[in-house]
């Protein structure tokens, strides 16, 4: 068997489609498969706890936010992994519930395997040497000769600085609440409009998921059939896709009028709050300072000072291209 998939030109281009087709559309499966719309909707929830991270002023979550994006773009390889290894910690204390964890790994590993993979095949060496697998020339047709170490290896730093700004994003969005997020913007100097857009762009994610989750169980409820054949059921599949095809303005137009009767519900609750009257709102909890904050500030100076004396004196900074 070995001989055959390695010896034959068949056997080549047999393996050659599986890594080309097969795993680039499996793991889409998967990752809908294991985290569906309702882990994505727990993903991007806030997650009420009484943490030190949950009493942190918010100001200092979105600049520590701004800072690891920026840093993760400027800084090489090698530091990037120590601020990666450094934003683990903030997760350490903050210890989420085991369900959130594998809901965290799935959506962190799902997506890194699709970039390792996809950089592998199309970011080629510069010389034509170092690859793992040589495609025949009966898979030539795809646009790349091979699956290639040097672009994997791009793969794996391109999703370390990813997963550094998507995991430092998760992490605020699990301990700020939203109306925290409101006053942290309002008080770093942005007006009031811009914190009220942004409040209602996070909370519409989840609620466009739940709603969507809650359309397909009640056509499913109807009799309308969205059970999806097995994979070798392949005289099945073409009949599932019109079925799905089919399904999507059944689907989307309840959407749309649920969307539609919420932004006017949203706008009616603004204006019986008199929101715009005054320049400068009130809120019912201010945020004061307290030791943890000053300590928290003084760890973001130290970082920054650090990084930019890094960049400054090409110290660990990122190369040209890299």
């Amino acid at each position: 068997m070995a001989h055959f998939l390695t010896g034959t030109l068949l056997g080549r281009s047999i393996v050659a489609y599986v890594i080309v087709f097969v795993v680039p559309l499996v793991l889409p499966v998967v990752f809908i498969k294991l985290i569906g719309l309702g882990g994505i909707r727990d993903l991007l929830a806030y997650e009420p706890k009484d943490t030190v991270l949950h009493r942190l002023d918010p100001r200092l979550k979105l600049i520590y936010l701004g800072v690891v994006g920026i840093l993760s773009v400027l800084l090489g390889w090698q530091p990037m992994l120590i601020l990666f290894a450094l934003t683990i910690i903030p997760w350490a204390l903050l210890r989420p519930s085991w369900q959130r964890t594998r809901l965290l790994l799935i959506f962190f590993v799902a997506p890194s395997v699709a970039m390792f993979w996809s950089q592998g095949l199309y970011n080629l060496p510069p010389n034509g040497q170092g690859y793992l697998i040589h495609f025949p020339w009966t898979v030539a047709w795809v646009g790349t000769p091979g699956l290639a170490k040097y672009g994997m290896i791009y793969g794996l730093e391109q999703i370390g600085r990813v997963l550094l700004a998507v995991s430092t994003s998760l992490l605020v969005l699990l301990t700020t609440d939203v109306t925290d997020m409101t006053w942290a913007l309002e008080h770093l100097g942005l007006p009031p409009r811009v914190g009220f857009a942004f409040n209602a762009a996070l909370r519409f994610l989840p609620e466009m998921l739940s709603r969507t989750t809650l359309v397909l169980r009640a056509v499913e409820l109807r009799g309308y059939d969205l059970s999806r054949p097995r994979w070798y059921q392949v005289g099945d599949w073409p009949d599932y896709v019109r079925r799905v095809t089919r399904c999507v303005p059944i689907v989307t137009v309840p959407l749309l009028i649920g969307s539609l009767r919420g932004t006017t519900t949203m706008a009616m609750v603004a204006d019986a709050r008199a929101f715009g009257l005054h320049k400068r709102r009130t809120y019912l909890r201010e945020h004061r300072q307290t030791r943890a904050d000053i300590a928290a500030w003084a760890l973001m100076a130290l970082l920054l000072i650090g990084a930019a004396a890094a960049v400054r004196w090409h110290f660990w900074a990122r190369p040209y291209g890299g």
